[in-house]
């Protein structure tokens, strides 16, 4: 990872700045937004970490409606047992493009909560 500047840290993440828009994120990259963890993902990355063909689970989705590129927000519990080693976390804001499997996106509110994609 290029050299960064903590933005901020906790028991599960370390958080850096965000990347810029020519670097991009890949799946399973977790984003912070306003204190919130999310995880991004996507129909083809789903699909081979399920056995299944990635182009089957493309044409699936398309056909009931479904984004094929989206952000999973993470649960986070508090413990008192030791967690493991702490993720790396991108601190970025609602309105901020980014760069997701080659395309730009928007990250956008949606209802409860939730962020989602928009190609921009």
């Amino acid at each position: 990872m290029a050299l960064r500047n903590i933005v901020e840290e906790n028991a599960k993440y370390t958080v850096y700045e965000g990347k810029n828009i020519l670097e991009g994120y890949k799946p399973n990259d977790q984003l912070c937004v306003n204190g919130s963890y999310y995880t991004f993902c996507d129909v083809f990355s789903f699909a081979l970490e399920s056995g299944n063909c990635p182009l089957e689970g493309l044409k699936r989705a398309e056909g009931h409606g479904h984004k094929v590129y989206w952000l999973n927000q993470n649960c986070i519990a508090l413990s008192a047992s030791k967690t493991e080693e702490k993720k790396p976390a991108f601190s970025v804001s609602v309105g901020d493009e980014v760069k997701y499997a080659g395309k730009i996106f928007k990250v956008e509110e949606e209802p409860n909560d939730n962020l989602a994609l928009i190609e921009v």
